[in-house]
């Protein structure tokens, strides 16, 4: 066999470097996204920090701002308390221009001859002019001594003793009969007509003995005529006329009054001053 037959190949070029040269490894490139995700996340801190502290300030601004408000416009007391709470996102709502719940409370507050709670919520209260409300309602809360004293201005009769019995308001009183005092009680029954506090003889006990209204007539005649008739409490004359009386009901051991609320009160200074019966 010979040379020709069978060639045999060059050996490389030694010089060439490209023979044994090893492929360079691509560089690895560094990973930016963790940092970003870090950065946006301090950012993003920072901006809620800013808007709670915002929100904070801007709150307790507003309700401080409400509540003197209210003391004003009732002409309540200087120091009459008067809690005040924005529901919602106070910042968001100041931007649309409407309060969707407005919440207003406070205790012991006049009422002619008495005193009650009365809580407020309204709805939809736009803060600029001309100032409207969506829906009001305010809630008054008596217990028994301010029923008592709310009472005493109109009725009729000597009460004794009142009490607070759901579903009534319980008088004792006394008629005399020959010279003696018969002890007599009286369940009324409140309820709102016509923008008044009605309360209306439910039953009646003579002596503790279950009457009905025709029987005590036929036995005390005329003088039995102030306990049997509807008591009339014109509340309209210590509330702003805005306020109108849409029910009231003894629950538990409280008398409690509803009003419907005219959504222009806030505008209209008319409906601002106390009303009439």
């Amino acid at each position: 066999m010979t040379d020709a037959e069978h060639p045999t190949d060059p050996l490389p070029d030694l010089r060439a470097g490209w023979v044994l040269a090893v492929p360079e490894e691509p560089k690895k490139r560094r990973r930016v996204w963790p940092w970003l995700v870090a950065a946006a996340a301090v950012v993003i801190v920072i901006v809620v920090v800013v808007v709670v502290i915002v929100e904070t300030v801007l709150r307790s601004t507003i309700e401080a701002g409400i509540a003197d408000q209210v003391r004003t416009s009732l002409e309540l007391p200087a120091d009459q308390p008067v809690d005040v709470s924005v529901e919602g996102a106070l910042t968001l709502q100041l931007l649309t221009g409407s309060l969707d719940d407005l919440r207003l409370s406070s205790e012991d507050v006049p009422l002619g001859p008495t005193t009650a709670d009365v809580d407020v919520a309204l709805r939809g209260v736009s803060t600029t002019a001309p100032y409207t409300v969506g829906a009001g309602v305010a809630t008054v809360t008596l217990d028994q001594a301010q029923v008592a004293a709310l009472t005493d201005s109109v009725a009729q009769i000597d009460i004794v003793e009142l009490t607070l019995e759901d579903p009534a308001i319980v008088v004792g009183t006394e008629l005399s009969l020959f010279g003696f005092g018969i002890p007599i009680s009286l369940s009324l029954v409140p309820s709102a007509e016509a923008g008044e506090l009605v309360l209306r003889p439910d039953s009646l006990q003579v002596s503790g003995l279950a009457v009905t209204a025709d029987g005590v007539r036929d036995q005390f005649g005329s003088l039995a005529d102030p306990i049997l008739q509807d008591w009339q409490i014109c509340v309209a004359q210590y509330l702003p006329a805005g306020a109108t009386l849409t029910a009231a009901s003894v629950t538990g051991a409280e008398l409690v009054a509803t009003f419907d609320i005219d959504g222009r009160t806030l505008n209209e200074a008319a409906l601002q001053q106390n009303g009439t019966c």
